[in-house]
C-alpha cells in the first residue's frame, strides 16, 4: 500500500450546499473537526477471511480527529475508490482491491485554508480520480470550488480552484476526461447557480454563473453529462419568496442551451428542490425532487418524494410522486438502460423513521414501492441507490437495530421489486456507523462507505458484501 500526502496552495465565499427543503428538522449528524497532521493507518474489521464480505476502517489523522467517507465509485479495474473528509481540513482518497487490500491512499490539503471540505467523487474511463469539494479561508470568509485529480495509482495530476465565491455541490466526468462541477455562488447580492468545466489538465474550459429565469437568486445542486458533453444542471431559483426546481443546460463550450423553472401552482406547491439528476440512454434528464404540497395556502405543507422527466429540450414529460408520510425526502436516483427509474430516500414526520424506495417505468408509472422500518425504532435514512447489470437495485443508508446503535443498512431488490436481502452490518465493536454513499461493482458486490463513531474519534468505514 502506498500513502501520499500532497499540499496545495491557495485562493476564495460560500453559501451552503443544503437545499431549501432540509433532510431533517433535527437529529444527529456527525461533526468533523481536525487535529494533528495527516497520518494514515488501516485496520481490518472482524471479517477479513472471506473475500465476498469484509469490513475496513481507516484513520488518517490523530487519535482524537474526525474523518469520514463521503462518496465511493468503482474504477475500471474493479477497485472501490473512496473519498473522505479528513477532519474538514483535507481530502483523502483510498483505493481498495476486491479482497479488501488497500492499494493506495492519497491526501490533498492546503495548510493555508481553514477548511477543505470533500463532497463528491468521479472516475473517468482511464481510471483517473476526481475529488471535489470546497475550500474556505477566513476571516471574510473566502471560499470556492476545489477539484483535485489523481491518476489510477494515486499520484497527483492537478488541482484547480475557482476564482469566484461559491460552494461546490456536485461533480460529473464525461468522455475524454471532461469534468464539470456545479454549486452555489454569489454576485454579492444574489446567490448564483455556478457551474465550472475543466479540461484534462485542470484548466477552466468554461464557466457560468446564473441567476434564475426570473432574474433572482439561483443555486446548482446536481449535474450530469451526456455523450456530447452537454451539461445538465438541476437546482433551484427563487421568485423572491419561494424556491422552485430549475434546470440549466449547456453545450460542450458552455453556451447555455436552455433554462426552465417549475411553474407548479404556488398556492398548493409552494416549494420544489432538486435532490439528484440522472440521464437515460437517450440523454433525457430525470430529476429527483423534494416537493412541498399543501391543501390551502395557510396549511402546513407535507413533502412528497417525486421524480420529473424532461426531454433534451427542457420540456417536462411527466412527474411521479410518492407520499407515505408527512415528510418523504429523496436522496438518490438511478436509471437503467430500459429507462426504469429507481429513487430512494426516507419517510417520517419530524424525523425519518424508514427507508422509502420507488421504481418507475419509462412512462413514469409506478412499478413498485417499499417502505421499511427495520423492525426497530430509529432515524432510518437511505442515502444511496445503485443498479447492477441484471437490473437489481441496491439501497444503502443508516439504519438502527434492536440495540439502538446506528449501522450501515442495505436492501437489494430484483427488477420486480422483490427483496433479495436486507442486512445490517455486524461490526461487534458497538460503535455507531453512519452511511454516506454506496456503489456496486461488475460482479454485483455492494460497497457502502461512511463514518465509524466512537467517543474519542471518527474514522472512515468501508463495507463490502456480495451474494
Amino acid at each position: 500500500m502506498v500513502t501520499r500526502v500532497f499540499s496545495g496552495v491557495v485562493v476564495i465565499a460560500a453559501a451552503g450546499c443544503a437545499s431549501s427543503i432540509p433532510d431533517r428538522t433535527s437529529g444527529y449528524e456527525p461533526v468533523l473537526a481536525v487535529e494533528g497532521g495527516l497520518k494514515s493507518s488501516t485496520e481490518a474489521g472482524p471479517e477479513t477471511s472471506a473475500p465476498s464480505r469484509w469490513w475496513r476502517t481507516h484513520a488518517w489523522t490523530s487519535a482524537s480527529a474526525r474523518d469520514a467517507a463521503v462518496d465511493v465509485a468503482m474504477d475500471p479495474r474493479g477497485r472501490a475508490i473512496v473519498l473522505a473528509g479528513l477532519g474538514q481540513r483535507a481530502f483523502g482518497v483510498l483505493a481498495y482491491e476486491r479482497d479488501g487490500t488497500l492499494d493506495w491512499a492519497s491526501a490533498y490539503g492546503d495548510p493555508s485554508d481553514d477548511a477543505d471540505l470533500a463532497t463528491k467523487l468521479a472516475i473517468d474511463a482511464a481510471g483517473n480520480v476526481y475529488a471535489a469539494g470546497s475550500w474556505q479561508r477566513g476571516p471574510a470568509p473566502l471560499g470556492g470550488f476545489l477539484v483535485v485529480s489523481f491518476d489510477a495509482n494515486g499520484a497527483l495530476r492537478w488541482s484547480a480552484r475557482s476564482d469566484g465565491a461559491g460552494t461546490l455541490c456536485d461533480l460529473a466526468v464525461g468522455g475524454g476526461g471532461h469534468v464539470v462541477a456545479t454549486g452555489v455562488g454569489s454576485d454579492g447580492t444574489h446567490t448564483l447557480a455556478r457551474t465550472v468545466a475543466y479540461d484534462t489538465d485542470g484548466n477552466v474550459a468554461w464557466q457560468a454563473s446564473e441567476l434564475g429565469p426570473l432574474g433572482l437568486g439561483a443555486a446548482g445542486r446536481n449535474v450530469a453529462l451526456d455523450a456530447n458533453a452537454h451539461a445538465y444542471v438541476a437546482g433551484e431559483s427563487t421568485d423572491g419568496d419561494q424556491d422552485h426546481l430549475t434546470l440549466f443546460a449547456y453545450d460542450a463550450r458552455g453556451a447555455r442551451l436552455w433554462a426552465t423553472r417549475v411553474d407548479d401552482d404556488p398556492e398548493h406547491v409552494p416549494q420544489t428542490t432538486s435532490r439528484g439528476i440522472v440521464l437515460d440512454a437517450f440523454g433525457a434528464p430525470h430529476v429527483a425532487i423534494a416537493r412541498a404540497v399543501r391543501s390551502t395556502i395557510d396549511a402546513e405543507p407535507s413533502i412528497q418524494l417525486a421524480v420529473r422527466k424532461y426531454d433534451v429540450a427542457g420540456r417536462a414529460l411527466w412527474t411521479a410522486t410518492l407520499d407515505e408520510a408527512a415528510r418523504n425526502i429523496a436522496t438518490a436516483i438511478a436509471v437503467d438502460p430500459e429507462g426504469r427509474v429507481t429513487v430512494t430516500g426516507f419517510a417520517g414526520s419530524a424525523l425519518p423513521d424508514s427507508y422509502l424506495t420507488m421504481q418507475l417505468d419509462a412512462a413514469g408509472r409506478i412499478r413498485w414501492t417499499d417502505r421499511y422500518r427495520w423492525d426497530a425504532p430509529g432515524e432510518h435514512e437511505a442515502r444511496a441507490v445503485a443498479l447492477d447489470v441484471a437490473g437489481n437495485a441496491y439501497v444503502a443508508g443508516t439504519a438502527y437495530g434492536s440495540d439502538g446503535v446506528p449501522a450501515f443498512g442495505s436492501i437489494a431488490y430484483d427488477p420486480a421489486g422483490r427483496v433479495i436481502f436486507r442486512e445490517l452490518d455486524d461490526d461487534p465493536s458497538g460503535d455507531g456507523r453512519v452511511a454516506a454513499a454506496g456503489a456496486v461493482d461488475g460482479s454485483g458486490a455492494l460497497y457502502v462507505v461512511g463514518s465509524v463513531l466512537s467517543p474519542s474519534r471518527t474514522v472512515v468505514g468501508v463495507l463490502r458484501s456480495s451474494r
